[in-house]
């Protein structure tokens, strides 16, 4: 039941963003920003732009 009613409301939050054609992806990713990486496990992006966090990334946190 708690699955269906955070699914109901991630789906109101996603309506309500202003990104035009918005997308989801599942998994841990990872985006270097201000030289700090910061990751997630489920990311809102937008279809024109491209997600620009990956995978790839998350190794930077493990060499520090």
């Amino acid at each position: 039941m708690n699955k269906i009613i955070i699914l109901i409301v991630a789906s109101l939050l996603i309506t309500a963003c202003s990104i035009k054609e918005p997308r989801l992806s599942f998994g841990k990713k990872c985006v270097e920003k201000d030289n700090q990486v910061v990751y997630s496990y489920i990311w809102i992006w937008d279809k024109m732009v491209g997600l620009t966090a990956n995978e790839a990334t998350c190794e930077l946190i493990e060499k520090n």
